[in-house]
């Protein structure tokens, strides 16, 4: 595989729909670049321990049955515990800067008795990366094969792809940030509880497959 090839494929793969891009798009709608960076940071922290693994030849450790298990169940119930508190969590005023922020002052004195939200955190994006199977199996199982050659450029070509993927989605949720309102913000935090579920039972599944086979 040539390393454009491997680029486009980090890529590709890295904005499939997943825990981790949602993480990253859900925290820039909310609260800005920065933050999107900050979540991205923990993700990529998670990636580098993937390729760490890689690189010292030691990826056979997560295509055991136990440890795909556990990472699968452990994956499973943080996210139905992160599902669970957007869920129940009511509506927040985001604060956006604008220059038409003058004119929404009742729309922010309205919504000052409402509790604040919170920012995910590193260590929340970092976990979630490490027990994500579509992480594990995208390093040991697809990319694995591909970077005999040449490993420590072939692993570089791959975190750069990755990373761009999840820059492009910062950008543009960055950009479309701005043109949201706080209802949509509310829908947006509605919409991202189900799909973690979603995701939650589809690992709970995966461990399942798993312990059947």
């Amino acid at each position: 595989m040539s390393l454009l090839t491997l680029f486009l494929f980090a890529f590709v793969g890295a904005i499939t729909p997943g825990p981790d891009i949602l993480l990253v798009m859900r925290n820039t709608l909310l609260f800005g670049f920065m933050q999107g960076v900050k979540i991205l940071s923990g993700i990529a922290s998670g990636w580098i321990v993937y390729l760490a693994v890689l690189y010292f030849g030691f990826g056979y450790l997560f295509n055991g049955k136990i440890a795909q298990i556990t990472l699968s169940t452990l994956g499973a119930i943080y996210l139905a515990y992160i599902a669970f508190m957007l869920f129940k969590k009511s509506a927040t005023h985001i604060d956006i800067p604008d220059s038409n922020l003058q004119n929404n002052n009742s729309q922010v004195s309205q919504n000052s008795n409402t509790l604040k939200d919170k920012p995910d955190t590193y260590l929340k994006a970092l976990i979630i990366n490490l027990s994500n199977p579509k992480a594990i199996l995208f390093f040991s199982v697809i990319v694995a094969p591909f970077i005999e050659s040449s490993p420590l450029i072939s692993l570089s070509v791959l975190f750069c792809g990755l990373s761009s993927a999840f820059f492009s989605v910062i950008l543009l949720a960055t950009f479309f940030r701005n043109l949201i309102c706080d209802r949509v913000f509310h829908i947006i935090d509605k919409i991202c509880s189900i799909l973690f579920a979603c995701f939650s039972i589809l690992l709970l599944y995966y461990a399942y497959d798993i312990f059947m086979s």
